[in-house]
Formats: structure tokens, sequence, C-alpha cells
């Protein structure tokens, strides 16, 4: 068998080629980290200005289930004002849910939190006089398909 031998150059060249690609490695597992955390501030900042809606619409005694998912405006002059808030409230808690969510399919938020907040929102979706609003907000969630039928929920 014949050896080789290696200049101390070609070693060089070698590791730092290799210092190179693991530096675009790195980079681009930074760029791919920096675009999650961009989009669950972009969630984020979502769910903070449908809070603000929901508050102005309290603020107004407007039900905003019956402005914007029924289109229908005088809907809401079925209601009080106590029962307006609290359906505007029971939406600013699915909203957080829905960002929570998000969160969690980012890689964002460990697996013990998130289980405790399906625990959480469990108490919310057995709000029998509620449930019409979750069953609405269900059709659109970004939420999997089959977690209302969750064990969990």
């Amino acid at each position: 068998m014949k050896n080789v031998k290696v200049n101390f150059d070609v070693w060089v060249q070698f590791l730092g080629m290799l210092g190179v690609l693991g530096g675009l490695v790195f980079v681009g597992l930074e760029m791919r980290q920096s675009q999650m955390i961009a989009q669950a501030g972009q969630q984020q900042d979502r769910t903070a200005a449908f809070f603000g809606l929901l508050g102005s619409n309290n603020e107004a005694g407007v039900d905003w289930q019956s402005t914007v998912y029924d289109a229908n405006a005088k809907y809401s002059e079925g209601y009080t004002l106590s029962e307006v808030v609290r359906r505007n409230n029971y939406h600013a808690h699915l909203f957080t849910y829905e960002n929570d969510y998000f969160q969690f399919m980012q890689g964002l938020m460990p697996q013990q939190v998130w289980e405790a907040k399906l625990v959480a929102l469990e108490f919310f979706y057995n709000q029998c006089d509620m449930r019409d609003l979750m069953n609405d907000r269900f059709k659109i969630w970004v939420f999997p398909q089959d977690l209302s039928k969750s064990s969990t929920i």
C-alpha cells in the first residue's frame, strides 16, 4: 500500500472550506428561525388588533359575532350589554388560543404548555351557552379540523 502525503496547505484549505460550509448551514438555520419568530410576531400583532376591535365593540355595545360572522348588525340588538361583552370576551379568548396554536405549531411553545392550554380551552368549550360561537370559529380556525372531536375538549 502506498502512503500519500498531503501537503499542509491542502489541509488548511480543506478545513477552511469545512468552516465556510458550517457557517452557511448555521446562517441558514438562523434565517429559518428568524422567519418563524417573525411570523409568530405577525400572528401576535393580528391577535392584538382583534383585541382592540373587540374592545371597541364592547364600548359601543356591538356584538362582534353578529356583525362579523352573521353579517347582521341589528342581530346584536337582541343582547344586553353584559351579554355582548361576554360574547366578545369569549371571542378574545378564542383569538388567544388560535395564536397559541400557531406558536405551538411553529415550535415556539413546548408540548407541555400547549397541553395545559388545551385543558384551559376545555373550560371554554364546555360553556354550553357559548358553544355556537366556538362551533362557528372551528369552521375557520387554523386549528386542526379534528380538534373539536379531541378527547381533551
